[in-house]
């Protein structure tokens, strides 16, 4: 049995593979992080690969977190903010959080599965990086992204610092500024505003001193042939997210949310949530990282609710990890819920109650 893949998913046929199960085998902690880890290991990877967008639409699949990857219908792979690595430990000498809150540690352990291999793309056309922090810029998908494809990289002063250090060759990188516009085969992307304050003031070595929001944070408004999907990664509530709405026809925003304990503002409450999206004019609003950290996981049916009695006009998704999520065709699907295969059910081939053996399957 040494050597032979008994469990995990074979990535030629596209299947799971578990024929070995309850075989004796050879097992150690290499053998145990490759057969386990990731744990969807190459599905999702398979599925953007071989979904076929159709035109006038786009597809979006949330990773978990604030983590996206987007096809267009011309075949593009996008990912936004892939974040691939484990539990955190981060400390008051870098950390943004500490220094708003005063804490002197933060131990922020992640609660979401790994859905996506950062080294299992066949196609990837463009990283894109919001900002500096380890869960948006991230060096497992930029390493993994730099030796397996030919991607280039997106990303604004502070991200584009991160990949210089990790080793992402200069002619495969883009450093992007408020109002500049990136053209791709059939999508276009603007660089906007973002108001995350706690990117300011995070890495920062003078006490006191803050970064210009730009140069560390940016937002992300794809123009797809599906519509405009807007990516606001961790904002906090601003005022000035009014103008975006003003100028732009956003369809959907995707932003984060979270429960901020007494002492603490990391993400958009429910409420801001709701106010950030109200503000962009976002026809529907798919909330993100409410999942991942447990200090700030909260229910995301707080947003429903609040958005129900407040706007009713707009649409809130509230999706699955590894859901693919389809514009404009899944924009009332309330809830996202995983398939149950009942398509491949099938009574006549039932060992108890079918007629197996007129198919050739022996009882």
């Amino acid at each position: 049995m040494e050597g032979k893949k008994c469990f995990g998913y074979d990535n030629e046929k596209g299947i799971w593979e578990g024929s070995c199960i309850g075989e004796d085998r050879s097992i150690n902690r290499k053998r145990w992080l490759e057969e386990v880890f990731p744990e969807w290991g190459l599905y999702l990877n398979k599925q953007i690969e071989h979904t076929k967008v159709q035109p006038g639409k786009i597809a979006m699949w949330w990773l978990g977190a604030a983590s996206w990857a987007m096809k267009t219908p011309a075949g593009l792979i996008f990912l936004i903010d892939n974040y691939s690595g484990p539990s955190l430990y981060t400390k008051y000498a870098y950390c943004g959080v500490c220094r708003t809150s005063g804490a002197q540690e933060l131990d922020v352990l992640r609660l979401n599965p790994h859905v996506i291999d950062p080294w299992g793309f066949k196609r990837l056309d463009t990283v894109f990086c919001s900002h500096h922090h380890g869960d948006h810029c991230d060096i497992y998908t930029l390493k993994a992204a730099t030796q397996t494809t030919q991607c280039q990289f997106v990303g604004p002063k502070s991200a584009v610092e991160l990949m210089k250090k990790w080793g992402v060759p200069d002619g495969r990188i883009t450093q992007v500024k408020l109002g500049d516009s990136l053209d791709f085969e059939d999508t276009k992307v603007s660089v906007l505003m973002n108001y995350d304050r706690i990117a300011s003031i995070t890495g920062v070595e003078n006490p006191g001193a803050s970064r210009p929001l730009g140069e560390v944070a940016v937002s992300f408004l794809f123009h797809t042939p599906g519509g405009n999907i807007l990516f606001l990664a961790d904002t906090l509530y601003y005022n000035g997210y009014r103008a975006i709405g003003d100028k732009y026809n956003v369809d959907v925003v995707t932003l984060n949310m979270g429960h901020n304990a007494p002492g603490v503002t990391d993400k958009l409450s429910p409420f801001d949530a709701f106010r950030v999206a109200q503000a962009v004019a976002a026809k529907v609003v798919i909330p993100d990282h409410y999942d991942n950290w447990a200090s700030s996981q909260i229910d995301p049916r707080q947003l429903v609710r609040i958005v129900r009695d407040n706007d009713p006009s707009m649409k809130v998704v509230i999706l699955q990890w590894g859901a693919k999520f389809v514009y404009p065709d899944d924009q009332d699907i309330g809830y996202y819920k995983y398939p149950d295969w009942r398509e491949r059910f099938r009574p006549d081939y039932s060992w108890e109650y079918g007629e197996a053996e007129k198919i050739g399957i022996k009882r």
